[in-house]
């Protein structure tokens, strides 16, 4: 049975790289907030980026099939550049780097292409738990080779050189993300606790955080637990606006522990049969992710530049989404399979509101 993952490192990853604009522009313009808002901030967790093949020839993930005892220092790689990655996945994140200074830009991409070559392999439609989990075992071991100098093509050799320069970037957000992805490739995804589910929002989004930060030249000791807690609200919010669309892939991400204390059923949520119990369980998670970008927002005056101001603009669009819930009463299940989304006109509203805010 061929399993479809739902990982949301990318989303996360998508925000964050344009942090790195912001803090290296300290006097951009309105204009530039603004395309950055229209382009680039429209939440996305469900692999916005798998609209198309990676590369014409072969995917990363192909690759990893070709290989017979799925070692990958075996199999010939023929994946593209990094340049070629955002050119199919992430086009505006391609115009951004070349506007960031040589070295920020260089490392950013090369943390790009490693969230982005780890997403694929485990969305892959045709996968089972098992290939997915054997392919996440050879993507440890060639993480590994990457810390030990041993880089098995340029993507990694570029890893190689970014966590060679930043003492502050560890292995362990790297570690974490694997895990995260790891948890996920399971059939019928289940969470036990709140606190599990905040430990996959840190593995699989708050790590992106930890692992830009360096790069950014941002104070670690102030800024790192606020980075994680925006991760965590950012997936969070997500997994609410994407209820209806993971009971379609047999997925539910509330906890059962949670789902237990208010007397809501499995089967009902699995035929989307929502009641007062089931949205006061939405709303207990939708609360703690309030709490949560509060956390963030204390802890943005830590980020240099504009930093503040792009940490301002994400918290207050994921709020934009929650009062959408809030809304809808808490039902995120009668949405047919669609996301909780917000207007063009809501997310302008945001900006207004973060540069109000920060002015």
């Amino acid at each position: 049975m061929a399993l479809l993952t739902s990982n949301r490192s990318l989303s996360c990853f998508l925000g964050w790289y344009f942090a790195a604009f912001f803090l290296n522009y300290p006097n951009l313009s309105g204009g530039g907030v603004e395309a950055f808002v229209s382009s680039s901030t429209t939440p996305t967790t469900r692999h916005p980026f798998n609209t198309k093949p990676c590369c014409p020839a072969r995917t990363f993930s192909q690759g990893l099939k070709a290989s017979s005892n799925l070692e990958l220092d075996t199999v010939l790689q023929d994946i593209q550049s990094i340049d070629d990655l955002m050119q199919t996945y992430d086009p505006i994140l391609l115009f951004a780097r070349r506007l960031l200074p040589e070295q920020t830009a260089k490392d950013a991409s090369a943390l790009y292409a490693w969230c982005r070559r780890l997403d694929e392999i485990t969305d892959d439609p045709n996968a089972d738990v098992e290939t997915i989990q054997q392919r996440l075992d050879i993507w440890q071991r060639r993480f590994e080779k990457i810390c030990n100098n041993e880089p098995v093509d340029d993507m990694d050799a570029a890893l190689t050189e970014c966590l060679s320069r930043s003492e502050s970037l560890t292995k362990e957000p790297f570690e974490d993300m694997i895990q995260g992805m790891r948890n996920d490739a399971v059939l019928n995804r289940r969470i036990k606790t709140m606190d599990e589910l905040e430990e996959y929002a840190y593995q699989v989004a708050g790590t992106v955080g930890v692992m830009l930060l360096p790069l950014l030249k941002a104070d670690m000791k102030n800024a790192k637990e606020p980075a994680i807690a925006l991760g965590k609200a950012i997936q969070l919010i997500n997994i609410l606006r994407d209820a209806s669309f993971d009971v379609s892939l047999g997925r539910i991400y509330l906890p059962q522990e949670l789902l237990n204390e208010y007397h809501v059923l499995e089967e009902d949520i699995m035929n989307y049969k929502s009641s007062k119990e089931y949205c006061a369980v939405v709303k207990h998670v939708a609360d703690r992710a309030t709490d949560l970008l509060e956390q963030a927002e204390e802890g943005k005056k830590s980020l240099p530049g504009l930093g503040p101001l792009f940490v301002q603009i994400i918290i207050e669009l994921y709020r934009e989404y929650l009062e959408k819930l809030e809304s809808f009463g808490y039902d995120n299940l009668n949405t047919k399979g669609e996301r909780v989304r917000i207007s063009s006109l809501q997310k302008l509203g945001s900006v207004v509101k973060a540069v109000g805010k920060i002015i």
